[in-house]
């Protein structure tokens, strides 16, 4: 019996699970992970997997949110240890984790002071808003 050799290709349960796992815990991106791991497959295939497979994209996309977490973690910690020799690469490490996990969790780590754009949900309430705003200016009208 020939051993198999390579990185997986084939879709499985326990794999998803496996990577998932990873990829909660670390901050690393997916290059580095299928460097690191020899169970991971190309990221070529976890993308394809990402689109393919329901299941594990919502694992994947729970995973990442887990990351989030982790990098925002990270930025306290480098903020922590650092001295005036190293400021510099201190500030871009933080502004990088800050920048990937307002990505992976805006609600949570994004910028607050930008607005939301514009979603159907919003232009109805505007729409509505205008509706009140109309007919009380006529309610107004018909009072004097």
């Amino acid at each position: 019996m020939q051993k198999k050799v390579g990185r997986p290709t084939d879709y499985s349960l326990s794999i998803a699970k496996k990577i998932c796992d990873v990829v909660s815990t670390r901050t690393e991106g997916l290059k580095t992970l299928s460097r690191d791991y020899d169970f991971f497959p190309d990221p070529s295939t976890i993308h394809k997997w990402r689109n393919e497979k329901q299941e594990f994209s919502e694992m994947y996309a729970r995973a990442k949110l887990q990351q989030a977490d982790i990098l925002a973690e990270e930025c306290l910690q480098i903020a922590d240890d650092c001295d005036g020799s190293n400021f510099a690469k201190a500030r871009l490490q933080i502004d990088t984790r800050k920048w990937l996990a307002s990505k992976l969790l805006p609600k949570q780590y994004g910028d607050r002071g930008v607005s939301d754009q514009n979603t159907e949900s919003n232009d109805e309430v505007i729409r509505e808003m205008k509706e009140l705003r109309a007919n009380l200016d006529k309610q107004n009208r018909k009072d004097y």
